[in-house]
């Protein structure tokens, strides 16, 4: 069913149908195993299509989607495969991904769970994070995944008070060992922080405060600061002044003019807190009224919603049918 979005675009919730069946990622070649899967991974997220060189040579933070390629653009999962499995074989998307028509483009952190009672739980972590490296390495050309906050070890890392870097860390290495974790954190280390499409920009967080030209994005490794908000940077939601870790409509449109994009370009995040819908759907479009800025949740809780393009326009759609409402009595 459709209906009118804001500003004129047609937003499109679709559900998949009941009782989907989960495949497993479609194989080109034999994917390799352990330290050897991980740095395969590295390898190509260096080479991806579209991914400029920085000023040493090097993979560079930036990368200009190809174009005639449809995205499909997914948020923030925290390690909840069942929804990205749904994502990816719903609709049309695993017809289109497997001949290379469509591209699966993350938004940032995949692994650590965010459910209460959770956070510490490191197995779904350790088997999203193995798959998405399958579909990097079976599908060199049309995977994409942009550097979240999470993609870490960090131990400063804190959620409700539990390190979940340390701990997803602590976890590889009982189950792996050191080799595979070093492995792992160059795969972090390689992942690039902006994307540039056609009519649209995705990065984690937000665009940092007082903006970034396209240089800085390519060598987005000698701007510290700038790489920090990239995956950290929260939206002020309440107008007031902004914190340091926060950003603005002003911020938003400074980004797009000094990239030299259009100021009704689509700029998508996730990483921020959905307040608007309590999270029920996982999308928040047009936010706090900035018009074409949306963040996408596609986790625990959500509709595992994704993105895509679709005759030139954004259309938001959902893979998960709406579960019903249980209330127990007595």
């Amino acid at each position: 069913m459709a209906r009118k979005g804001p500003f004129g675009k047609i937003i499109e919730a679709v559900t998949a149908s009941e009782g989907a069946v989960a495949v497993v990622p479609s194989a080109r070649e034999p994917a390799p195993m352990g330290v050897a899967l991980v740095d395969k991974a590295s390898e190509i997220c260096g080479a991806w299509p579209g991914r400029l060189l920085d000023t040493q040579g090097g993979p560079g933070g930036l990368i200009e989607f190809p174009p005639g390629l449809r995205p499909i653009i997914i948020g923030d999962l925290h390690a909840n495969l069942d929804n990205l499995i749904a994502i990816i074989d719903h609709g049309k998307n695993r017809e289109d991904f497997d001949e290379e028509r469509a591209a699966l483009v993350f938004v940032g952190d995949s692994v650590h769970d965010d459910r209460t009672g959770h956070m510490k739980e490191m197995d779904n972590s350790i088997e999203i994070l193995d798959y998405i490296l399958r579909l990097i390495v079976e599908h060199p050309k049309t995977v994409y995944y942009v550097r979240g906050n999470h993609d870490t070890f960090d131990e400063r890392l804190r959620k409700s008070g539990i390190a979940q870097g340390l701990e997803f860390k602590n976890a590889l290495l009982a189950r792996e060992g050191a080799d595979y974790v070093a492995a792992v954190q160059r795969f972090f280390d390689a992942l690039p922080m902006f994307i540039i499409g056609p009519g649209f920009v995705i990065t984690h967080a937000g665009p940092p405060r007082g903006g970034l030209v396209r240089e800085e994005l390519i060598d987005i490794k000698r701007y510290p600061e700038k790489y920090h908000q990239l995956m950290w940077n929260r939206v002020n939601e309440f107008h007031g002044t902004p914190s340091p870790k926060e950003y603005g409509e002003k911020d938003l449109r400074l980004v797009l003019f000094q990239l030299g994009l259009a100021e009704d370009t689509t700029f998508i995040v996730g990483h921020n807190p959905l307040w608007s819908d309590g999270n029920r759907t996982g999308v928040w479009l047009n936010v706090i009224g900035m018009k074409n800025h949306h963040i996408i949740y596609s986790g625990s809780g959500s509709r595992a919603p994704f993105f895509t393009i679709e005759e030139g326009e954004l259309v938001v759609r959902m893979a998960v049918n709406e579960k019903p409402e249980v209330y127990n009595y007595g």
